[in-house]
């Protein structure tokens, strides 16, 4: 079995390659944003993605982000609405996939974001219909109706259950408009696993409260925020996998 944990050479190798192509798109990415947390592995199981490499095709649950900006919405806003904030704000990222990889199923309570695909080919899988806590009345503009899966997607040993309830499908090409993810939707995204160049998706969302804030140091717009993340996954493996990423 797999060590869970990747060498230094190849997470490297990894993110150094991502960040060339992400400057040659023309994304913003600085010296500090290729770091030991741009490259995410869900859990401890997908670290064998290493061992054949990225460009395997093989499915696994892994992925890269460089994030640009993430702003909340608070300073300026009328006293005692700050709880209205948690659903506002701006986060701006780009994400890179490589063939046969995945974000794997997820939702947020407070975040909407939408998908400009830059290079190559999405495929997007999700639930039309929102996900509604105990007595709570949620109402959206409906999510557009999906496509049929198509026939060969292969799915990430051990973790195919956690996709059962994304229902709809959607390949996304760029020069497509805009997808929108509503809030409270499971989702979950992919490269095909037979593509000839990584997925490189930008996705702009409202302020992302994001999970690797906890216990980092990092200051917060507000102190009810403290502790405060918006990613809750099917698997409990990936959400777990989601906090850090173990380098040797």
């Amino acid at each position: 079995m797999t060590s869970p944990t990747v060498s230094r050479r190849d997470y490297d190798s990894w993110i150094r390659e991502a960040a060339a192509l992400a400057k040659a798109l023309r994304y913003p990415v600085s010296a500090d944003m290729v770091n030991d947390s741009a490259g995410i592995v869900f859990g401890a199981d997908q670290y064998r993605a290493f061992e054949n490499g990225m460009w395997s095709g093989e499915a696994f649950e892994l992925m890269i982000i460089f994030e640009s900006l993430n702003e909340a919405a608070v300073d300026g806003l009328p006293s005692g609405h700050l709880p209205a904030a948690e659903y506002s704000g701006l986060c701006d990222k780009l994400m890179i996939v490589h063939p046969g990889k995945f974000c794997p199923p997820h939702f947020h309570t407070r975040k909407t974001e939408s998908y400009e695909v830059v290079l190559g080919e999405m495929d997007v899988f999700y639930s039309a219909e929102p996900i509604a806590e105990a007595g709570e009345v949620v109402e959206f503009r409906p999510m557009p109706a999906g496509d049929r899966w198509p026939a060969g997607i292969r799915l990430p040993e051990g973790r195919e259950s956690s996709y059962a309830e994304l229902t709809h499908y959607r390949r996304l090409v760029a020069g497509d408009p805009k997808f929108v993810m509503h809030r409270k939707h499971l989702h979950a995204f992919g490269c095909p696993a037979d593509a000839d160049v990584p997925l490189v998706v930008r996705e702009i969302s409202t302020y992302s409260h994001e999970p690797t804030e906890v216990g980092a140091g990092k200051p917060v717009p507000a102190p009810s925020w403290a502790g405060l993340h918006d990613n809750t996954f099917v698997h409990e493996a990936a959400g777990e996998g989601r906090l850090a990423t173990f380098i040797t």
